[in-house]
This record gives C-alpha cells, sequence and structure tokens, in this order.
C-alpha cells in the first residue's frame, strides 16, 4: 500500500488541483489516506505512521489553502527516511539488515551481517541524496519535474543504488570471501 500511494500521490495531487480547489483536494487526500490508515491490519507498526502523516499534510493544506504544503509531502517523507535509516545505523538495528533477514531464504553469516550493517551508510547517503533532489524540485516553480519525480522518478535513484549494491556486495565483499 505504501508502495502505491507514494506512486499516486503526486499525480492525483497535480490532476486534481485542475479540476478541483486546494479544499477539495486536500480532503480527498484526507479521505485516502484515512481509507489506508484504515486498512492496515497491525496499527502499531511504523508503517501506521505514514498514512497519520498524510492525514495531517491533508488538514494543513485544506485550512491554510496552500498548494506548497502538498508539495512538500515527498520532501518530508523522503526527509524522514533518511534520518531513519541513519538512526537505524547507529542504533545497530539496520533497516536493510532487517529487510535482508526478512526476506532471505537461508541464514545470513555474521560477516555478511554487518557488511549489511556498513551498507546502510551507503542507504543513507542515496537517501540523502534523494531529498537533496526532491528539495531542488520543491523549489522550482515547474510542477511536471515534481510530478514525474515525486511519484516514479525516485525509484530509478534507489534501482541504480540498488545495482551499485549489489555488484559491489558480488564482485567485493563475495570475492574477499571466496580468496
Amino acid at each position: 500500500m505504501n508502495f502505491l500511494f507514494s506512486l499516486l500521490y503526486a499525480p492525483v495531487v497535480f490532476f486534481a488541483l485542475r479540476y478541483f480547489d486546494i479544499k477539495m483536494v486536500s480532503i480527498v487526500i484526507f479521505l485516502m489516506a484515512s481509507i489506508w490508515f484504515l486498512a492496515l491490519k497491525n496499527k502499531k507498526e511504523l508503517s501506521a505512521l505514514l498514512p497519520l502523516f498524510y492525514i495531517l499534510i491533508a488538514l494543513i493544506s485544506f485550512f491554510s489553502e496552500k498548494f506548497f504544503v502538498l508539495k512538500l509531502m515527498p520532501l518530508f517523507i523522503s526527509s524522514f527516511f533518511s534520518l531513519f535509516i541513519l538512526l537505524s545505523y547507529f542504533k545497530r538495528r539496520s533497516i536493510i539488515l532487517y529487510f535482508a533477514e526478512k526476506f532471505s531464504k537461508e541464514a545470513i553469516s555474521e560477516k555478511e551481517k554487518e557488511y549489511i550493517h556498513r551498507s546502510t551508510l551507503f542507504w543513507f547517503f542515496t537517501s540523502l541524496i534523494n531529498t537533496l533532489i526532491h528539495f531542488l524540485i520543491f523549489l522550482d516553480s515547474n510542477l511536471n519535474i515534481w510530478l514525474y519525480y515525486s511519484s516514479f522518478g525516485w525509484y530509478f535513484l534507489f534501482i541504480f543504488a540498488g545495482i551499485i549494491q549489489f555488484l559491489h556486495r558480488k564482485y567485493v565483499f563475495l570475492g574477499r570471501e571466496n580468496v
């Protein structure tokens, strides 16, 4: 659901503002985020914060009647995501390791865990670059750039980083292991 909402947010805002005023668009985002929140099975997880954040932004934009509040949303999410990755690194509970263990079919060795923990910094800097791009796009008046990057453009950055991480792991980390 997070993926779908992040993919649809910018286009919904962009196209809805062409036909409706800011209050109506804010109501639509509020309703979509509320349905998303209610659909979550376990609201105690961190994933429940994201729809609540969208609800908050919708309420602020409804009462302020300012588009920039809606335009800020991808920048806020990117900033919080970067901070979350950095905190997970310093707490030695890497979010990257969490997902690696969740999706791995095999047990992860201690060396691999340490490698994944260190690679969390790589993902932090990737996320920081994403945040910087979101910031620059926020400052730019071209809404088309905002629309494309905020909906799916940032996925290309993370896919590219994932390819770099994969190649590094395969040829550097595992290459050292096999020597």
